[in-house]
This record gives C-alpha cells, sequence and structure tokens, in this order.
C-alpha cells in the first residue's frame, strides 16, 4: 500500500499508487465518504502523461485536501485500464461514491482541468 503527501505548497492531498485491481476497489471504489477520486491512467514511457502528472497534482493541491487522486500504470495493472475503457493515456477519470462521473483524455490546459475537478467536487 503506497499513500503518500502531496505538496506543491503548504496545501496537501493525498495521492495514492494503486498496486492492483484489489487496491483500487478498496481505495477508490469502496470509499465510505464522498470524497471525489481523480484517477490518473497514465504509463512510464508517454510523455503527455509527464507532462500532465505534475500540472495536475498542483492543481488539485488547491483544493486543499477536498479530491483525493490516485494514480494507475496502464502497464502495471492493464486489466484496470480495459475495464474502464482507457485506449490512450493520459485518461483522467473522476470518480465519487464509487461512480465515473466525469472524464478526459490527452494534455489539456489548467482551466480544462480546474473545470475538471470543480464538477466533481460539486457533484
Amino acid at each position: 500500500m503506497s499513500v503518500r503527501f502531496a505538496s506543491t505548497s503548504p496545501k496537501k492531498f493525498e495521492v495514492i499508487n494503486v498496486q492492483d485491481e484489489e487496491d483500487f476497489k478498496k481505495r477508490v471504489i469502496d470509499l465510505s465518504t464522498d470524497t471525489p477520486v481523480v484517477v490518473d491512467f497514465h504509463a512510464t514511457w508517454c510523455g503527455p502523461c509527464k507532462l500532465l502528472g505534475p500540472r495536475l497534482e498542483s492543481i488539485l493541491a488547491e483544493g486543499q485536501g477536498k479530491v483525493v487522486m490516485a494514480k494507475v500504470d496502464i502497464d502495471e495493472i492493464s486489466e484496470l485500464a480495459m475495464a474502464y475503457g482507457v485506449k490512450s493515456v493520459p485518461t483522467v477519470v473522476g470518480i465519487k461514491n464509487g461512480k465515473v462521473l466525469t472524464q478526459f483524455i490527452g494534455l489539456v490546459d489548467d482551466d480544462q482541468i480546474r473545470t475538471f475537478v470543480k464538477k466533481l467536487v460539486l457533484s
């Protein structure tokens, strides 16, 4: 189980590095609270993923813990990527109360990420 608290400033939020499907089910789908989870499906070889990841973390840190981030390496947990219909990376999925509410694919600008997060939090 890998959990860290990311911080690009004094603000903190939880980042989960998903280990396997059971870990994902327990820590993302079965969350007993209504805290939204932003799932970053990525790959180590993916250039756009390397650009999006830090930007996503920075924007999520602005929310001061209102959102949890889960990172899923599609090469390590390919079954999970297939289950969520990931056809290209990066794919970012917003989950709340165990249900997918929103998602985006590819490298998007910061305003689009903020809109994505706001929609997820307010749902």
